[in-house]
């Protein structure tokens, strides 16, 4: 009688984060996390790049079309966070916007598959989609080029976390687009004011394909090492 073998995990590095989905992620599993500006997404974003590297030994890339490389790395050095000395020891390659700029859809594709390859990482991170894919205009182009770069992704077995900008709005995400039915997964930070008008960041998970998954939301701590994901205090 054949005996099942335990899933396997990845962990993500969030602290808090993984108890609320069986241990981790799925290896390959396509992750968009969705925010409002200063909601924490490109913190959240390296340290799922940065804590792979640093305490588990797993490579990753990071492609930022936010920011520029130096800001970047500058502004996670407050929390610990030191990109430089991973990428002289190997285990990571930040992709600066100016690289990729201007190339074409294609190109940054190739780009991205590259450094993957490269580096011998099979984590990725693009912060963010929404800057990614403004050079595509067509709406079946978009619904094309997302579909290709799941199944690419996939096939290559690279767990990705994309981040996507939510519009200015009051009101809370309610669908997003073709990316929402391809993804794996959707991870949500959104603003609140909290009793004490105060503003506060709470963090949920929205789907999570082959995962029993936290279905509460969460808040989010900023600490000098990053995000922690804590039970929900209003």
């Amino acid at each position: 009688m054949a005996i099942a073998t335990p899933e396997v995990r990845l962990k993500t590095g969030i602290p808090g984060l993984d108890p609320l989905l069986q241990g981790g992620l799925q290896q390959g599993d396509f992750i968009l996390l969705l925010g409002d500006l200063g909601t924490g997404k490109t913190v959240f974003s390296c340290q799922f790049v940065y804590n792979s590297a640093k305490m588990f030994g797993e490579k990753a890339v990071f492609a930022t079309f936010e920011e520029d490389t130096r800001s970047l790395k500058r502004n996670m050095l407050r929390f610990g966070m030191d990109f430089d000395a991973l990428e002289k020891d190997g285990l990571v390659k930040v992709l600066d916007l100016e690289a990729l700029e201007g190339r074409g859809m294609g190109s940054n594709i190739e780009a991205l598959l590259k450094a993957l390859d490269d580096l011998g990482a099979r984590r990725l991170v693009v912060d963010s989609l929404t800057a990614f894919m403004s050079g595509t205009e067509a709406k079946f182009d978009y619904s094309f080029l997302m579909h290709l770069i799941y199944k690419t992704l996939k096939r290559e077995g690279v767990t990705t976390l994309m981040t996507v900008s939510k519009p200015q709005s009051a009101a809370p995400i309610t669908e997003i687009g073709v990316e929402e039915f391809v993804a794996d997964g959707i991870f949500e930070l959104r603003n609140y004011i909290s009793r004490d008008v105060e503003i506060k960041t709470q963090f949920l998970i929205r789907k999570l394909r082959g995962t029993e998954h936290s279905r509460k939301f969460h808040s989010v701590l900023f600490t000098p090492r990053g995000v922690e994901i804590l039970p929900y205090t209003p």
